[in-house]
């Protein structure tokens, strides 16, 4: 099995409500991809609730049965497509992947 988790952390809003809107919608658009791609084993997006200068803002928590399948989510159209969606909110990202 592969983990794989994102994290966001937004970097351009005016204040606390774009904050709120902006994470919302990041998780309107990727909430739906487990929905469309049946070869995701779980899938988790969350909204954190910490305020802290190294807390991060959005978590995307998913499992896949091996690398070729991470791969193939993250070549896959859906993904793509909700990549591009939240291209325009302002965000840095980090990564990690490992197999249990």
């Amino acid at each position: 099995m592969v983990k794989h988790i994102v994290l966001f952390k937004l970097t351009s809003f005016s204040g606390e409500d774009d904050k709120k809107a902006q994470l919302k919608e990041m998780k309107k658009i990727f909430s739906v991809l487990p929905e469309e791609l049946s070869y995701i084993v779980d899938f988790k997006t969350g909204i954190n609730f910490t305020i802290a200068d190294h807390a991060w803002d959005f978590a995307i928590d998913s499992v896949f049965s091996g690398r070729d399948e991470l791969k193939r989510y993250q070549e896959s159209n859906e993904h793509l497509a909700a990549v591009k969606k939240a291209s325009s909110i302002g965000k840095i990202k980090v990564v990690v992947d490992y197999e249990y």
